[in-house]
This record gives C-alpha cells, sequence and structure tokens, in this order.
C-alpha cells in the first residue's frame, strides 16, 4: 500500500492479526507481511472498511515447467519450424488439488495423513474439472508428475495406497454478459462471494449444472449484472433453482401440513402405488446414468420432469380427496407423495444439501436415507416405526431465496 495510509496502519496495530512490516526499496510504498492466508484475508477487509487501498501478493510465484529459455524442458519438434516450442504448465497447479485436500481435512481436525484415504484409495475417485483447453498441457503433466510419485513400477491403475490418478472432466468457458470469462478479460466477471450477495449457493448449483458446460460454451447472465436490466425482466440465473425454491418447497410444505392436519403429523401405512413406484425407481436410474456419463445438465432436466409430476400428481389427486371427502384417497396420495420426496431429497441432496438436511431432520430419518446402498428403500425404512414428524409451522421454507429477491 501506500506509506500515505501508514497513519491508519498505524491506529489499527491492535486490532489487525499479527503482522511484519517488510523492508522496502521503495520510498513510497508499505509492505505488510502476515503468517497466513486467514489473516490476511482478516487485515484485508478491516483494511478496506478503513478506506485503505492495497494490493496482495501471491503466495507462489508460478513458473514454467519448459519454454523456450535456457533452462526449459526440451520438447519434441513436430514441424518443420524452427522456432522452439513452448509446453505450458505451472507445476504447483499439478499437486494444488491434494494440497487444497490437505488443507481442508486438517482444518476439519483431521491427521496430517487423512489426505491419502481420499488420493491414494481405490476405494476413491478424485473428479478433476478443468478447462478444456488446459487438459492437452495440465493432463499430460499431472499424469506423469502422479505417475512419478508412486513406488515402484509408474502405472495407470497402481494397487491400494499409491497415489491414484485423478478423473479428468472437461469443460467449456463460461461466457459472462457474452464475453468469454477471464481474469485476463477487460470484463472482470464476479468473484463467488460477489455472486452470494444476490443468489444462494444452491441456487447457482443448480444452475450451472445445467449450463452443460461439458457440450458447449454457455452464456452466464446474471440480471443484477445486466446494464439497464428491465426491472420486470426474468432473471435466466433463478430458472433451475425456481424449481427447488417454488415447485418442491411447496410439495414438500403440502405433504407435512396435510399430515399434521389430519394424521397426528404421522405418515399413514399402506402400500405405494405400482406406477409410482415404478417412476420414482426410472427417475434414479436415469439419474445414475447420467451422472456415470457426466451428463450433468441432464440430471436438472429429469429432476425438472419428475417433481413438476410429482407436483401434478399432487395437486389433482390431493383437489379430488378434499373434494369427495375420500380419506382413503388422501392418504394414498400422502403415502405416495412421500415416496416422491424421499427420491427427490435424496438425488438433489448433492446439489442442495442444505434444504434437503432440512427435510430429513423433519422427517427424523436415519442418515442412511443419503447411502445410495438403500436407495430403492421407501421412506417408512429410515423413520421409526409410528413416530412423528417434526411440526412443521406455517411460512417455513426448506429452499429459501436470497433476501434481495424478495
Amino acid at each position: 500500500m501506500k506509506k500515505d495510509y501508514e497513519h491508519v496502519v498505524a491506529s489499527l496495530h491492535d486490532k489487525l492479526p499479527p503482522y511484519k512490516i517488510a523492508e522496502e526499496s521503495s520510498k513510497s510504498s508499505l509492505t505488510l507481511v502476515f503468517q497466513a492466508l486467514s489473516d490476511r484475508e482478516t487485515a484485508q477487509e478491516l483494511l478496506s472498511s478503513h478506506g485503505v487501498q492495497y494490493r496482495t501478493g501471491k503466495t507462489l510465484v508460478p513458473f514454467r515447467l519448459t519454454g523456450n529459455i535456457e533452462w526449459g524442458v526440451p520438447v519434441p519438434q513436430v514441424d518443420s519450424d524452427d522456432t522452439p516450442l513452448t509446453f505450458w504448465v505451472w507445476p504447483e497447479s499439478l499437486w494444488a488439488p491434494i494440497s487444497f485436500t490437505k488443507t481442508y481435512l486438517m482444518q476439519n481436525g483431521a491427521t496430517v495423513d487423512a489426505w491419502k484415504e481420499w488420493w491414494n484409495s481405490k476405494d476413491s475417485m478424485v473428479y478433476q474439472f478443468i478447462g478444456e483447453d488446459n487438459i492437452y498441457f495440465y493432463g499430460v503433466a499431472q499424469m506423469g508428475l502422479f505417475m512419478a510419485l508412486q513406488d515402484g513400477d509408474s502405472t495407470i491403475t497402481p494397487d491400494d495406497g499409491q497415489l491414484q490418478l485423478p478423473h479428468l472432466i472437461a469443460n467449456n468457458h463460461i461466457l459472462f454478459l457474452d464475453k468469454k470469462a477471464s481474469s485476463s478479460s477487460d470484463i472482470k466477471p464476479p468473484m463467488a462471494k460477489d455472486l452470494l450477495s444476490y443468489y444462494t449457493p444452491e441456487q447457482l448449483r443448480i444452475h450451472f449444472l445445467s449450463l452443460g458446460l461439458s457440450n458447449k460454451s454457455v452464456n452466464f447472465q446474471p440480471k443484477p449484472y445486466i446494464p439497464n436490466a428491465e426491472p420486470k425482466a426474468a432473471d435466466t440465473v433463478l430458472k433451475e433453482g425456481n424449481l427447488l425454491t417454488n415447485v418442491f418447497n411447496r410439495l414438500v410444505r403440502s405433504c407435512f401440513y396435510t399430515v399434521q392436519k389430519y394424521y397426528d403429523s404421522k405418515i399413514p401405512e399402506g402400500a405405494i402405488t405400482a406406477s409410482v413406484l415404478e417412476e420414482g425407481k426410472n427417475a434414479i436410474l436415469d439419474f445414475e446414468l447420467s451422472m456415470y456419463n457426466h451428463e450433468f445438465h441432464s440430471l436438472t432436466y429429469l429432476l425438472d420432469t419428475y417433481i413438476r409430476n410429482a407436483n401434478k400428481y399432487w395437486v389433482n389427486s390431493m383437489k379430488q380427496a378434499e373434494t369427495s371427502g375420500d380419506d382413503e384417497l388422501r392418504k394414498q396420495v400422502l403415502i405416495d407423495s412421500f415416496h416422491a420426496v424421499r427420491v427427490i431429497m435424496t438425488l438433489l441432496h448433492s446439489i442442495a444439501p442444505s434444504g434437503c438436511e432440512m427435510i430429513r431432520t423433519y422427517l427424523h430419518a436415519d442418515k442412511k436415507i443419503w447411502n445410495w446402498n438403500y436407495i430403492f428403500e421407501p421412506i417408512t425404512f429410515f423413520l421409526e416405526s409410528n413416530a412423528k414428524l417434526e411440526y412443521l409451522e406455517t411460512k417455513v421454507d426448506f429452499f429459501k431465496k436470497h433476501e434481495s429477491q424478495f
């Protein structure tokens, strides 16, 4: 920062995390050095709130594995041009995913070697999402590096306990307001924390899944960032999220309110309608196949169809039950709809964990409900016999909109 802010730093000395002032060759600048990135982030917030302008330095300085300079690793010449070829790879990026795993686990109380359970185990598979144009560089170099770090003979199928190779999944570019989203672009894309000022994590997660980046580059157009956006125009980022906050949210609440009103907060006993059971089974199998094939955009289409069908079944059948006063039909609709809720919340769990965990809590269901070994079990399998569900107050949402959307 400029030395003009030196008096501000001095006034905040007792509030800032421990730091040192680095010796500077420049007479006009001041550099604060912190012991940890978390300390620096805390200091950034404090300094910013007091009007201090600053630049943050990199903790690791990137360097190329090779290039058209003396120390570069030689690259085979593949054409007649005498111009030296450059193989662009920043080595620290190759092991950064392991460093991230290790740091995250240790921050949550794990041992220093806990990362090996994820990277060295045959029972684990690391999926690494990477820009398609980077695969030809990082994908080649990373596999070579990881194989070289294995004990004994290097192989793409190492034994359990050896460093396993990650599974690379290629993504195309997200275009931000019709422009390539890059830190080097003229128009800078928003950071994740900036987007969270307008959207919930679950709204963003299901929207990004729907984009199908494995197939093509897709335009990302969050309405708050569109210049001169029409106030009444729909926000395309919310299209998939509305499926959760509106349609599925309404179905789950209706199930709880009805079982509270008529059956003392207990799901009626009985068999699930055969067609409902079959539809749920097919949705599970199709979901699993799309996930296996990395067709993530297909997941959102599948969920959209299944959730809307379940909601339509509820509305039409429950209306008939209420109009006729048919209690047996009402019970059957509840049995069938709670089964649909069970299927949907399990499929959605990795996409919208907060809302799905809230449903599980209100059901008092065992956590095995998330275990794929029990995926075809009915909801009663996870509940204690004749147990009451948690009472759901009015206007309580399982899937919430961001406060800025009201």
